[in-house]
């Protein structure tokens, strides 16, 4: 499960980097700069594909186990999508099938934000353990890779608090991370839509802030990455898909 939605994901994230790196040998500016100003762009792109395919590959297993067991109830929005008839008809197995129908329900959308990604995929958690919010975003924030810049306090901070600090902090925490992200979306939205020039100066761009930026849009994928690998498989069987369904779609 995500398997190719992850090895995409590390690949493009791994061209990403070697631009950043590629951006030392140039002394010039505004190359050097434009170079990483790519390498940012490059990294955000990549998380958008990498949601894009993990959605398409949950919508696809969920399709799967549909299939394989009919009897048991899927919830409205699974009934509701609508699969183009052209992936039902088309000759191809039932799992490839059913991923490329999922893939033309999302290729046109574009996933930078965290709104747009607890919409796609806090559908598939259970109630009381959905994707980046209050509830959950302790485990990230405690997580050994968590950045201060991301969250605006350290673990061993957070685990001294008594428990209705720690409420807070996570309140704080959720807003430092939504507004982190959305520093990160939206300066890749003016290097392509303006050149980097949102107020028409060129904004100067650092090695530091570009990798940054590449760091921190790899924990946050590779976060949501785990969180659909443990929660999926409780989605299923909180279906009511029979473990025989599970391990078969899972694979």
């Amino acid at each position: 499960m995500l398997t190719t939605a992850s090895r995409h994901f590390d690949q493009d994230m791994a061209r990403a980097c070697a631009l950043r790196q590629h951006a030392h040998t140039i002394a010039a500016d505004p190359l050097g700069s434009d170079v990483r100003r790519a390498a940012w762009m490059m990294a955000v792109a990549a998380a958008d594909a990498y949601f894009c395919d993990a959605y398409a590959d949950v919508i696809s297993r969920s399709l799967r186990a549909k299939g394989l067991e009919p009897s048991v109830p899927i919830p409205d929005r699974l009934a509701r999508l609508k699969v183009p008839v052209v992936a039902v008809i088309r000759p191809a197995s039932g799992g490839w099938r059913w991923r490329m129908a999922a893939r033309e329900l999302i290729e046109e959308e574009s996933v930078l934000s965290l709104e747009k990604v607890r919409q796609l995929f806090g559908h598939f958690f259970r109630d009381g353990h959905k994707i980046v919010n209050q509830d959950t975003i302790a485990t990230w924030l405690t997580h050994p890779s968590a950045r201060v810049r991301c969250f605006g306090i350290t673990a061993t901070e957070y685990r001294a608090m008594t428990l209705h600090q720690q409420a807070g902090a996570r309140k704080g925490a959720l807003e430092q991370f939504e507004t982190r992200f959305e520093a990160i979306f939206q300066r890749r939205h003016d290097c392509i839509h303006n050149c980097d020039r949102p107020k028409v100066a060129l904004q100067p761009i650092s090695d530091g802030q570009a990798s940054k930026a590449i760091e921190d849009v790899g924990f946050l994928v590779n976060r949501v990455n785990d969180e659909l690998l443990s929660q999926f498989p409780v989605y299923l069987e909180g279906l009511g898909f029979s473990v025989a369904t599970r391990n078969q779609v899972l694979q």
